[in-house]
């Protein structure tokens, strides 16, 4: 202890007995540097005069102690909450790196230190895989692997390392950080290998340096072995110095330095980190420049059990291409010494194909012989793991089980040959799917001493079915279940992949997966979060004959036995015709799929010109497209005989097919696939398929079709649809020529005399909003076939896509036809009105525009329509063509109209189905409005020369703020804004009411109020200063500059104190008058006569006008104290809003002989407040927008430069604007005295915008090796760190569970933490940004977690966390750059850029959780 803390503590008067080891001492009493300050004063520890008295009495008494017992012994309880470092900090441990459970007993090879070490049982390929090893564990296998110094000619090993968290070896043993709550479970902080391993380095100092407080040990946490499952897990003290400490980077490089032939890889993957972010290709790329013949594959996780496993069987995939493709015979194929398996090698495609017919007939013979014993093999280990799963006080064993129940034995068995729905629908979509799935199987069994990856489906899909509802680890197994068939899903791709690559391609499996859309929708199938996640393991979806209480448990979800019912169709039949459902065996028409008539008469609408076998063909009037439901054969001749008729001049005409589900023609009628259960619901597994591919898998269902009539004589099971909707079997005798594809009847069909047909697919998913990919291709048809030919466009029933189709193109042929007029010039032509419609695909001019027929808006499309350009006559072009369109079926009446049938409606199942399809609907409205507002601001050309529909979305992020607000507000997001109607002979309703209601500005909309930026209680009376006009003025010193606080760890060395010589200020208000504005600028002498400069940043992301110098804000009546809020909109975008309003506003002012109607918000009483109409008279000339108002004061002479950066209220600010922020302050720092920024009240995004330009000020001149030294704090501002801090100073402190991740994530997390907080604290005079998240987290404890209340404050509290967390992100980022881009030629990225980088922090940061 220092002298001067004695001497603090004698004039104090306190007894103190000097420590026999005063250097550990001193270090335990040093101050936690996370800890602000003002949090310690008053929480040291207390301590009585008798108290001290007694201690000061045994102290004499006693002889002076030689070694560190007690202190460990005291400390043991305390430590881990007082923990400081950067990674390893306070609540966090280090646990020995053991897993009791899960080590296989049955290795022909054990290894000491290197548990679960083991090779495939076959092939020869060089892969092995184990645990996390020790450090003599990993020199074993080194050794085995004959790769040590000094061996003769030795063989080269590539070592993968799958661990996600934090590894440090201790004395050559693994430990990692875990969360001292939660021991056992993972702690995932980065999937960025470099990240992680310099997250290792500051664990590691931070080991260092709390093992120096304690005599050279550490308190770490040992995970003790128990027969009876979890062992329990004991504090222990380890010893720690400089040499025994490594992180995996140490140890590796102290390898390679040793002389072993070893190279070692670092992939992390987290239990979450989704199978197709890059991982596997992360393996490809090693695996493929190596030798397999020359070097071994190592793979290692945590227990070397799934994700070793899953590596083994990836590797082993490629390394037998590359066998294969060296001439050497395929290691998995029957040829080679082992039988038992099915026959891969000869039908894969990666394989040297044999052409002798004997021989093609032996191994026929052979595959045969092998499929029984498969059989044989898989009803044996069936019965065992079903043995296993089965709890001990079941009565029957899993033999009699089975033998009792022959269906239940049958999927069972399908399942656990890996025959899912969802992996059946894969193959479909693949080229030699089933060799594929074949290959996997085959390297999964041979692979599974620890693990089975295709039996893990099934075991846990049983042991799920075997929990009660009560217990928790039911949902645990289900999700093992999902994760687990994921993985079988995405290694047969893998596979197939691989397989279907050419040796010299430089495709990658990520690219491979983007371009088939189709195995995506199975992916999000597999993902799903709604519905029954059961229905992905069909056949074994119903389990309930195993489960202990019948029909009603867990097994069988609510709703399940419903399920026909629900999909509005029943299936009747005789049994052969089932036993024939159950047994197809073709790629798509496969095991419970059906063949259904794809005619649905009673679906049919009333149209003019019907055709028979069209159902809904009918012409959109004024244009020369056609819409019809899937045709016959003789309805496409009678159609297109049709068109011929009435277009007598067209030379071609176009078809168009949406449909994105499989078609087969048979006896010239469309069939559809159908799953047996859902007869009645369209087949969802192909959704995004492209043209090409699902044409591809229409020719494999018609050789499916082909195959099944050939085996049953002529004859095919069909299903068809009676009156009343059940679905029923009908044999039909069909000729082989009979049978053909949609895109073969078409092509025949090309040469029509002198007219030509062609033939489009564009698949759009029904029942979803257009994807960007099906508008470019409709785009492009256009495009190229020109205004004059005829479009038709088919979907399945002539309603819903034929309708969407038919306004997309009514609205691409009115674009092309505008600037299809233009002057050869080339000039873009002035903008013509909305309202023109093509009459026979010609432009003839605008059409008068007729008087505005009454139509539903909404509130999120009138929000859309404020932040596009010209949106009303955008809307009124969107809503003329659905007009148009509208003979079957009208889009934005449907809306409406399932409102009311949901409102009326008592069963929620059904309420929810109508609000369902009403936001289906309401979402294709809303996509409609977005590609017009597109459309509007391009000119047609080529679509390589323009912006896509996608880019246009992408640019303009506010899209997706309102499509996610349309999402989240269900069905309140369909009731539509009412207007006002004034009858003849009626009373005039209240005149604020209708002004309201039937408001039609841009901006200015139906059911919006002008209300007034100002409010009660909007000033915070403490504050030193009050400016009128201005509130919450307040002025601060801008910069903190770098000292030293004394501390020897580098980590706390580093502290800041305020910077008050710079001569730069920060300011912050509330948004201020046009008087206020003048009197903060002359407040900082930056008026007509100052000598100050300002640069006044507004952070108002919502559009704000001035009437008569006084800011007002656009509201909704109904949400008066809510801002509009439009995450991401731009601040051009805004300013333009603000120009919009105005001119409502003016026109309302005219319209209103100078008075304007203004809403003002009044306190009745304390904390109760009014929204009260008030007229005012005024001038064209006092309505201005904020930029017009700040343009007015510099032309008198004020010193101001004017911006805005547009941040959404009580949000951290996107990464663009601090990007914007940035560039901002540092641009101009020399010239401007004061930085002043302005939100409404002048407290959040105010206090956010002067702590962020404090960051970047205080860091513009970073160099922290010659700062002034602080003198230590008295040793009476210290809390006693047996104590530690309590929850509520840790909270306050800022260190939330994230935030203390965070802080380790970043490469300079406690001196960002500790920039960050210093700012905060020195802007805090409104508002403290940390502080404010604390009282929010008290008052969520107290609320119900189910209530809407709940939600909303937890959205808050949220925000405000992240917030906080952003602005110590920012801050790690400007010390980054700085520290990093001095030394680097190539500018230092901007911060989106290099956030964009590090997933681990947006990842951190999406956490909704405020632990």
């Amino acid at each position: 202890m220092s002298n001067k803390h004695l001497n603090a503590l004698k004039q104090e008067g306190r007894a103190v007995t000097e420590p026999s080891s005063p250097r550990i001492v001193s270090q335990e009493l040093s101050r936690p540097i996370s800890i602000p300050p003002s949090l310690e004063r008053g929480h040291r520890r207390q301590h009585s005069d008798s108290a001290t008295l007694r201690e000061a009495t045994a102290s004499a008494r006693e002889p002076p102690s030689l070694d560190l017992t007690s202190l460990l012994q005291r400390s043991e309880a305390t430590v881990v909450k007082t923990r400081a470092g950067s990674v390893l900090s306070r609540n966090f441990i280090l646990k020995t790196d053991h897993y009791p459970s899960g080590r296989a007993l049955d290795l022909d090879l054990n290894v000491h230190g290197a548990p679960n070490f083991r090779a495939p049982r076959q092939g020869g390929l060089n892969v092995f895989g184990v645990a996390q090893p020790r450090t003599q564990g990993l020199r074993a296998i080194l050794s085995v692997l004959r790769c040590r110094p000094g061996t003769v000619n030795p063989s080269h090993v590539v070592w993968f390392s799958t661990r996600e968290e934090p590894i440090v070896y201790i004395s050559g043993r693994p430990f990692v950080l875990r969360d001292a709550s939660e021991p056992r479970r993972t702690l995932a902080l980065s999937d960025r290998a470099e990240n992680l391993e310099d997250i290792e380095t500051r664990m590691k100092n931070d080991i260092l340096l709390e093992a120096a407080r304690y005599g050279g040990v550490i308190l770490t946490h040992n995970e003790v072995a128990s027969e009876s499952g979890e062992g329990a897990i004991l504090p222990t003290w380890t010893a720690v110095d400089t040499n025994n400490v490594k992180t995996s980077r140490d140890l590796w490089g102290n390898m390679k330095a040793e002389g072993w032939n070893v190279d070692y890889h670092r992939i992390p993957i987290s239990p979450d980190r989704p199978i197709e972010d890059n991982y596997l290709d992360a393996y490809l790329n090693v695996i493929r420049a190596t030798d397999p013949t020359k070097t071994s594959l190592v793979f290692s996780c945590g227990m070397g059990a799934v994700r070793t496993t899953f590596a083994m069987v990836a590797a082993q995939l490629v390394r037998r291409k590359q066998l294969i493709a060296m001439g050497m015979p395929d290691p998995y194929s029957l040829k080679g010494p082992v039988t038992g398996g099915l026959q891969v090698g000869s039908n894969s495609p990666g394989s040297t194909p044999n052409n002798s017919q004997f021989e093609a007939r032996i191994l026929q013979s052979l595959e045969q012989a092998n499929a029984q014993q498969e059989l044989n093999k898989s009803l044996l280990q069936l019965t065992y793991l079903l043995q296993q799963c089965l709890p001990e006080s079941n009565s029957h064993s899993a033999l009699e089980l089975l033998m009792t129940k022959p269906t239940l034995l049958e999927s069972l068995r399908k399942a656990y040959l890996g025959n899912y729905g969802v992996i059946q629908s894969l193959l479909g979509c693949l080229d030699y799917g089933l060799q594929s799935k074949k290959l996997v199987d085959r390297v999964i069994d041979t692979t599974d001493q620890v693990v089975n990856l295709r039996e893990d489906i099934l075991r846990y899909r049983v042991m799920y079915s075997l929990t009660s509802m009560e217990d928790e680890k039911g949902e645990q197994y289900l999700n093992k279940a999902v994760k687990a068939l994921e993985k079988y899903f995405f290694l047969i791709a893998f596979a197939n992949f691989i397989e279907t690559s050419k040796d010299t391609s430089q495709q990658t499996f990520s690219d491979w997966l983007q371009a088939r859309s189709e195995i995506w929708t199975q992916i999000t199938f597999l993902r799903k979060a709604s519905g029954s996640k059961l229905n992905v393991f069909v056949p074994v979806n119903d389990l309930s004959s195993l489960s202990k209480t019948g029909l009603e448990t867990r097994a069988l979800v609510p709703g399940k036995k419903n399920d026909v019912a629900i999909s509005g169709g029943q299936i009747l039949g005789d049994e052969y015709s089932d036993h024939v459902v159950k047994h197809r065996s073709g790629i798509i028409l496969r095991e419970g799929m059906l063949l259904k008539s794809d005619q649905w008469v009673r679906e049919g609408h009333h149209v003019e010109h019907e055709v028979r076998g069209a159902i809904n063909f009918r012409q959109v009037p004024d244009s020369n497209i056609f819409a019809l439901g899937q045709p016959t054969v003789e309805a496409i001749d009678e159609v297109l005989r049709r068109i011929k008729s009435s277009e007598p001049t067209a030379q071609k005409i176009v078809w168009i097919t949406l449909r994105e589900e499989p078609i087969v023609y048979i006896n010239g009628a469309p069939y559809c696939l159908r799953r047996e259960r859902f007869s009645l619901r369209n087949v969802k597994d192909y959704g995004g398929i492209s043209s090409s591919r699902l044409e591809v898998l229409e020719e494999r269902l018609r050789d499916d079709v082909l195959a099944e009539l050939e085996a049953f004589g002529g004859r095919l099971l069909l299903h068809t649809e009676s009156s009343d909707g059940t679905v029923i079997p009908v044999w039909q005798d069909v000729r082989a020529e009979d049978v053909m594809v949609l895109k073969d009847v078409m092509s025949s069909r090309r040469n029509l005399g002198d007219v030509s047909l062609q033939y489009n697919r564009v698949p759009i998913t029904a029942e979803k909003p257009p994807d960007f990919a099906d508008i470019n291709d409709l785009m492009n048809i256009v495009l190229r076939t020109g205004a004059n030919t005829p479009i038709v466009v088919n979907d399945q029933l002539g309603r819903g896509r034929s309708t969407l189709a038919s306004i997309l193109l009514i609205l691409i042929k009115q674009w092309f036809a505008v600037y299809h007029q233009a002057p050869e010039t080339g000039r873009i032509p002035p903008q013509r009105t909305m309202s023109m419609i093509s009459t026979t695909g010609s432009f003839t001019g605008t059409f008068d525009v007729k008087p505005a027929k009454h139509r539903h808006s909404y509130t999120v499309i009138n929000n859309l329509l404020r932040v596009v350009r010209r949106g009303h006559a955008v809307k009124t072009a969107v809503d003329e063509a659905i007009d148009q369109c509208s003979q079957v079926y009208n889009l934005r009446d449907s809306i409406e109209e399932a409102r009311e049938r949901a409102n009326e409606a008592t069963d929620e199942k059904q309420k929810r189905a109508h609000a369902a399809k009403g936001m289906q609907n309401l979402r294709r409205y809303f996509e409609l409005i977005v590609f017009q507002a597109y459309l509007q601001s391009t000119e047609p050309d080529t679509m390589q020369s323009f912006p896509t529909v996608e880019n246009f979305v992408k640019e303009r992020p506010v899209i997706k703020t309102f499509e996610k607000e349309l999402i989240d507000h269900g069905l309140d997001a369909l009731k539509p804004l009412e207007r006002v109607e004034t009858q003849e002979g009626a009373a005039d309703p209240d005149e604020v009411t209708q002004i309201v209601k039937n408001r039609n500005g841009t901006i200015l909309s139906a059911s919006t109020i002008l209300k007034s930026d100002f409010f009660s209680n909007l000033q915070k009376m403490s504050l030193p200063e009050r400016i009128d006009g201005a509130p919450n003025f307040r002025r601060v010193p801008m910069k903190l500059r770098v000292v030293h606080s004394g501390v020897s760890s580098p980590n706390d060395a580093i502290d800041f104190a305020i910077d008050d010589t710079s001569g730069e200020w920060i300011c912050g208000s509330g948004m201020p008058t046009a008087e206020g504005l003048k009197r903060a600028l002359e407040r900082v002498d930056a008026g007509p006569n100052g000598t100050n400069t300002v640069l006044w940043t507004s952070l108002r992301e919502e559009p704000v006008i001035y009437v008569a110098g006084r800011p007002h804000v656009l509201r909704q009546v109904d949400k008066p104290l809510e801002n509009l809020e439009a995450t991401g909109v731009t601040t051009a975008v805004v300013e333009s809003m603000e120009k919009s309003f105005k001119k409502d506003v003016v026109r309302e002012l005219r319209k209103g002989d100078g008075r304007i109607l203004l809403h003002d918000e009044v306190e009745e009483r304390p904390g109760v407040f009014n929204i009260i109409p008030i007229w005012e008279i005024v001038d064209d000339d006092d309505i201005k927008t904020p930029r017009e108002v700040f343009d007015s004061i510099v032309k008198e002479g004020y010193r101001i430069d004017y911006s805005r950066i547009a941040i959404t209220d009580e949000q951290a600010p996107l990464p663009n604007a601090l990007g914007q922020l940035l560039d901002r302050v540092q641009s101009n720092i020399d010239v401007a005295g004061d930085f002043i920024f302005n939100c409404q009240m002048g407290r959040g995004r105010t206090t956010t915008g002067m702590v962020s330009a404090c960051l970047v000020a205080s860091t513009l001149n970073w160099e922290h090796k010659n700062e002034a030294v602080v003198e230590e704090q008295p040793l009476l501002d210290v809390y006693d760190p047996m104590d530690g801090p309590s929850e509520e100073e840790a909270y306050l402190a800022g260190e939330y569970k994230t935030i203390l991740q965070l802080v380790g994530v970043l490469s300079h997390g406690k001196v960002a933490k500790r920039l960050a907080d210093r700012a905060i604290d020195l802007m805090q005079d409104v508002q403290n940004l940390r502080k404010a998240i604390y009282p929010y987290k008290l008052k969520l404890d107290s609320l119900d977690k189910n209530t809407a209340k709940y939600r909303q404050m937890s959205n808050l509290a949220v925000n405000y966390l992240y917030r906080y967390g952003t602005l110590i992100v920012f801050a790690n980022y400007l010390i980054e750059s700085r520290e990093q881009g001095s030394n680097k030629p190539e500018p230092f990225p901007s911060f989106p850029d290099w956030l964009h980088e590090r997933r681990e922090i947006t990842k951190l940061l999406s956490r909704r959780t405020l632990d």
